[in-house]
């Protein structure tokens, strides 16, 4: 596996790259991983899991870091050659030329899996977070993005994720007989539901108030992930429900596009530091979520949301952004609902009538669960891949 950041990276995209090495590991394929060594503390090699990770330099260059890597990458993959017969590569806008190229040479399959919108199309060069478009960029880089997606087509295969991501792959000319559609997966025994007379108990253990109703988000604090939104409206509501508490799982550090320490300066500065919490890096993120009463993700884009699938596979009520990548998850008024992305007053308004009465959302998380458990298991997700990457 080729891919640009893992742990202990915390991220969507990572969370599931480890679980599909451990679980590939568990039904006997040898896998390892080859990513960047993002920090310096970091080993440049180490066993986990029943997986080896291989780091590679460049540390540092939080937006350059994908590019710098590419030079030591194809010398580790032309030097470990003989040590496996297929390269995935998870995110392909840069490390995508390193899989196809090392695959050429040591004459190897490569898969190549997009793990965001604007991957084929260069956008996530020319587009901000909030979606404006950078002409001058976008004039600048099309010819290149062009040049690189007639490599990237040598691959042999290509996979896609979720439907917006298989929608954009014409962006790169892949004939739709030449994508395989396998979805991302959660490990359903760790995110599972607690019962109720256990949640006060893990509340003390995470030192969260036993008494109030903990509204959670899990994943990065970064731009485009609709935080700055959520803590506007939380600032609106809290003064007349005192009892809303927000839990913010996860964080910024490292990240070309972290706001949280603009997220945090808004919470010192509206006086909300009784009322919000930052866990920062953590790896506890099932035992926060099976803490709170509901899920709250307002992000402006996605491939797909699999903090939702862990929201919903420990069967917490979930407000979601109505957006692509989470309908592939969530059918509104079934499993959760959905909210239009950028509606302050839709979402204050939301969060108010679940606060007051959670129960019909509490009967959407049970159904949205049962959805998890068909469709997103791990096992099942690692399964699919072994039989992509045998060739079937």
């Amino acid at each position: 596996m080729l891919i640009g950041s893992f742990h202990p990276v915390v991220g969507g995209g990572e969370r599931h790259a480890q679980l599909l090495c451990r679980e590939l590991s568990r039904q006997g394929t040898t896998v390892w991983v080859l990513t960047r060594r993002r920090w310096r503390h970091l080993p440049p090699t180490e066993t986990r899991d029943g997986f080896l990770i291989r780091r590679v330099g460049p540390s540092g260059f939080a937006r350059l870091g994908k590019y710098l890597m590419l030079p030591p990458a194809l010398w580790q993959l032309w030097r470990q050659r003989h040590t496996y017969d297929v390269i995935y590569v998870c995110g392909l806008r840069v490390l995508g030329l390193a899989g196809v190229l090392a695959a050429g040479w040591a004459r190897k399959r490569c898969i190549l899996r997009a793990e965001a919108r604007g991957e084929w199309s260069g956008a996530f060069i020319w587009q901000t977070p909030e979606g404006r478009v950078r002409p001058w960029r976008r004039a600048c880089f099309r010819p290149l993005i062009r040049a690189r997606n007639h490599l990237l087509r040598q691959a042999d295969c290509f996979l896609s994720i979720s439907s917006p991501i298989g929608e954009e792959s014409p962006d790169g000319g892949i004939p739709p007989e030449r994508i395989a559609s396998i979805t991302n997966g959660i490990d359903t025994d760790a995110f599972q539901p607690l019962p109720a007379n256990q949640r006060p108990a893990r509340r003390q253990q995470l030192n969260l108030p036993t008494d109030r109703f903990i509204l959670a988000y899990a994943g990065k604090l970064n731009r485009g992930k609709g935080l700055e939104l959520l803590l506007r409206v939380f600032a609106r509501l809290a003064p007349a429900q005192p009892d809303l508490f927000l839990l913010l799982i996860g964080s910024g550090a490292g990240q070309p596009l972290s706001c949280e320490s603009a997220l945090r300066g808004f919470v010192t500065a509206h006086g909300l530091e009784s009322s919000v919490r930052f866990t920062g890096y953590t790896e506890d993120v099932a035992a926060y979520l099976q803490a709170a009463d509901a899920f709250v993700f307002p992000s402006e884009a996605e491939a797909l949301g699999l903090a939702v699938l862990e929201a919903l596979a420990c069967e917490l009520p979930v407000l979601a952004s109505d957006i692509p990548g989470i309908r592939d998850i969530i059918t509104n008024g079934i499993h959760g609902r959905l909210l239009p992305p950028h509606d302050e007053a839709a979402w204050a308004q939301a969060i108010s009538n679940l606060h007051a009465q959670p129960g019909p959302d509490r009967r959407l998380a049970a159904t949205g669960r049962a959805n998890v458990l068909e469709h997103f298991s791990i096992p099942a997700i690692a399964t699919a891949h072994q039989n992509l990457f045998m060739g079937g």
